[in-house]
């Protein structure tokens, strides 16, 4: 399965949030920011009151387009479905490759508007996660463009260095220029 091109090029949701960052700074604001999934203190996302968390794949659980994961960040996923909290994949690219998830009960969002469309984080946070609070909701992602659109609908957003990987130059270039932006302002 290859991902549409609607999910994964440029979409006019991704090009009007990457020109808006610049001059928005508060939609850069970040809940926390991390090095890698692995570190995101499950305590601390229960203690603010979080319920729920959408995870981006890509440069986030592993390299663009991986199809195999680390046991660290299987056992994390499964540390936080074990603490209470709610997990879902939210990924633009290919929705095909995470078994190991599903087995635990993950579900994979799809047939959603591609990141950072508003109506796609909502149709996640309540057809997917089952929530209706987007304040108890956290997107962990490596993009400030794409992840970060949750800031947009009232989500918390965790930034996760991303993982480096093959992925389009693109891709690569609007996280750069957004990470860039987020920097200038303190983010």
């Amino acid at each position: 399965m290859t991902p549409s091109p609607e999910r994964e090029g440029l979409t006019w949701a991704k090009a009007s949030r990457l020109i808006a960052l610049p001059f928005s700074p508060s939609r850069l604001n970040t809940f926390m920011r991390v090095k890698r999934f692995e570190d995101i203190p499950i305590e601390r996302l229960l203690a603010q009151g979080l319920e729920g968390v959408l995870i981006d794949a890509d440069g986030t659980l592993a390299p663009h387009h991986a199809r195999e994961f680390n046991l660290s960040v299987i056992d994390h996923v499964r540390a936080m479905l074990e603490n209470g909290l709610k997990v879902a994949i939210y990924t633009n690219a290919w929705e095909d490759r995470f078994e190991a998830f599903q087995e635990m009960g993950v579900k994979v969002v799809s047939n959603v508007p591609a990141k950072p469309d508003p109506r796609g984080f909502q149709v996640a946070m309540t057809d997917f996660l089952h929530l209706d609070d987007p304040a108890k909701v956290g997107m962990i992602g490596d993009s400030y463009v794409t992840d970060g659109g949750a800031i947009d609908v009232g989500m918390q957003f965790i930034h996760v260095r991303p993982i480096k990987g093959n992925e389009p130059f693109f891709h690569s270039a609007t996280r750069l220029c957004a990470y860039l932006c987020a920097k200038m302002y303190g983010r």
